[in-house]
């Protein structure tokens, strides 16, 4: 143990923690170090602080006496708090397989120092192949310039460009330094192919060597191209960035990026990918990107649980702030946390056949892990339950109108997908169709705009078998822009 650490943080959990809490967070480390599992001197020792972090907190009287001897020190205050919305208050028992959802908040409980926000970290890769020469790469220059103009002026910003090579073409610079950037950035020339691992393995190294350990960590990757053979390796650093907090968005401009690895890449760290088709969507896309990382309270967030054996998670969508499919793996990322912001997401459980003795069905118990941002850097646990009774044979047919006006919008979103999957497997007939209903169900919630576009698209596959130059990512990330609760504030 740190000479710095109290036994709370040995836990992960608040000076405020329930015995329960305490109980759940020393199963958690228990299991993590025991000997047998893991051997090794450092686990050994670590699990020998895990049991005499547990013995004193689990006792009440040797908890207020050792609470006495940390009373000076800055207590660790619940930092995250979660609220739990479900579409029902009971299960009815059913000899076949039913749905349920669960809408998660999780909202900051603190408000930052502002003499000590955090310092943050943007690493830029930026695709320099050929055809981003002219109009596109001269977009890229002027948000960056944009972009640091919002940033703090202790904020870090360094710069990857890549083809089929990379090169560091900024090292870690404080954001107040505009004329070395600009004239970094103005040295910047299009040529070759596009090989984005490359330029990750680049980025990740200045993340990863020189990290904003109290702060945000975050890489960015512009492209308009897609890569060829490297995708399983970029996913595989992917997944080695989010074990050290840092978190990927992905850009794509103009139209023949592959989406669906640049959102599974971004997802894996928690991120989302962004479709640019112009430069008014990159400017919108630098702004909110400096308006988050400027109140960022926690980040790294996950969430690991268990569940009732045959229960299954259907989908995970994160509503706000960013809107996008989370992945269905434990634990799953979902990003990071915003002072005076919420951050929701709607889960489906699959709940297979009920027998008659089963009273209650544990739907998802465990944790929400996260970091907490500040004057130091802490790991911290949420632990949440939702455990549902088991009572009825009617199913609820009026869940919560937050959840039914979510469900409504990613209907729409998850017909779209499967449209342009149809569109990809040539079964054009079927997308027609599809794009008909969706359609539909735009203009019944007065998003009339993206109805006719979606009409647009589905009289050209008729006419042509194809979409427009754009058409498919200008339906994927219309719809799914549609889950957003801000977007009816940002159109009013």
């Amino acid at each position: 143990m740190k000479s710095s650490e109290t036994w709370y943080e040995v836990l992960e959990i608040s000076n405020q923690a329930t015995a329960d809490e305490i109980r759940q967070a020393y199963f958690e480390q228990a299991r993590q170090y025991h000997p047998d599992s893991n051997p090794g001197d450092i686990a050994k020792e670590w699990f020998l602080q895990v049991q005499k972090a547990y013995d004193t907190l689990s006792d009440p009287e040797k908890r207020k006496a050792y609470d006495k001897t940390i009373q000076d020190l800055k207590p660790i205050k619940d930092q995250v708090g979660i609220k739990i919305l479900n579409s029902t208050e009971s299960v009815p028992r059913l000899s076949e397989t039913q749905i349920v959802y669960s809408m998660m908040e999780l909202n900051s409980l603190s408000k930052p120092e502002h003499t000590k926000i955090p310092q943050g970290h943007i690493c830029l890769v930026i695709d320099k192949s050929t055809s981003m020469k002219g109009a596109r790469i001269e977009m890229v220059r002027e948000n960056i310039l944009r972009l640091i103009g919002y940033l703090k002026p202790n904020d870090q910003i360094s710069i990857v460009t890549f083809n089929d090579k990379a090169d560091v073409l900024l090292t870690p610079t404080s954001s107040d330094r505009v004329n070395q950037i600009k004239e970094k950035i103005s040295l910047i020339s299009c040529s070759g192919s596009t090989e984005i691992l490359k330029g990750l393995k680049a980025g990740a190294d200045l993340l990863w060597g020189k990290p904003a350990a109290k702060g945000f960590n975050q890489l960015i990757l512009l492209t308009d191209g897609q890569t060829y053979g490297d995708e399983e390796a970029c996913f595989d650093l992917a997944r080695k960035l989010q074990t050290r907090g840092i978190k990927i968005s992905t850009v794509g401009i103009g139209y023949e990026w592959n989406d669906i690895f640049l959102d599974r890449l971004a997802n894996l760290t928690g991120g989302n990918s962004t479709y640019i088709s112009c430069e008014k969507d990159l400017q919108v896309f630098i702004k909110e990107l400096s308006d988050s990382v400027a109140v960022l309270a926690a980040d790294s967030i996950s969430m690991d649980y268990k569940s009732t054996p045959g229960v299954e998670i259907e989908f995970v969508y994160r509503l706000q702030p960013e809107v996008t499919a989370l992945l269905n793996e434990r634990p799953v990322p979902l990003g990071e946390l915003f002072h005076q912001k919420k951050s929701i997401y709607l889960l489906a459980f699959t709940i297979p056949p009920l027998n008659d003795g089963q009273k209650n069905i544990t739907l998802a118990k465990g944790k929400i892990r996260f970091d907490v941002l500040g004057t130091e850097k802490r790991k911290m646990n949420l632990f949440f339950d939702i455990t549902l009774p088991i009572r009825g044979i009617t199913v609820n047919d009026q869940p919560p109108k937050e959840i039914l006006e979510a469900l409504s919008k990613i209907s729409i979103y998850q017909m779209q997908e499967k449209a342009n999957t149809e569109v990809r497997t040539g079964n054009i007939d079927k997308a027609v169709e599809r794009l008909g209903a969706i359609s539909t169900q735009l203009f019944k919630i007065g998003n009339t705009d993206m109805a006719q576009r979606v009409i647009q698209e589905a009289d050209l596959l008729k006419k042509e078998k194809r979409y427009s130059m754009d058409g498919d990512k200008q339906l994927k990330y219309g719809t799914r822009a549609l889950l957003s609760p801000e977007i009816e504030k940002r159109e009013s």
